[in-house]
């Protein structure tokens, strides 16, 4: 008797995982979350180092704080971001070792 196929997750990881998925098939905010994610940054470090506008990166932002990707820590007119779990961009270097062979 052949073994039964069955899915390994429920429906919902892969709901959520594709919202992630899309979220980082951006380049720009993948480099982002790289930059973030052992330290924090504010939107005017970030758009230096990328070489985007602030209204630019404050948008990307926007999007990473509403799927709880970044948190953000305010301090007098400054927000500062970092990545809520570093494994969440593991795949960047992943595929970054996959190419490079």
């Amino acid at each position: 008797m052949a073994n039964k196929l069955k899915s390994p997750f429920p429906k919902y990881v892969y709901e959520r995982n594709s919202e992630i998925y899309k979220l980082m098939a951006n380049p720009k905010r993948l480099e982002i979350l790289n930059i973030i994610k052992n330290t924090e940054a504010s939107v005017d470090q970030l758009s230096e180092i990328i070489g985007i506008r602030k209204a630019n990166t404050s948008q990307h932002l926007s999007i990473l704080r509403h799927l709880r990707i970044v948190n953000v820590r305010k301090e007098g007119k400054n927000s500062y971001y970092k990545l809520v779990n570093p494994e969440l961009i593991a795949p960047c270097a992943i595929l970054m070792k996959l190419w490079n062979k």
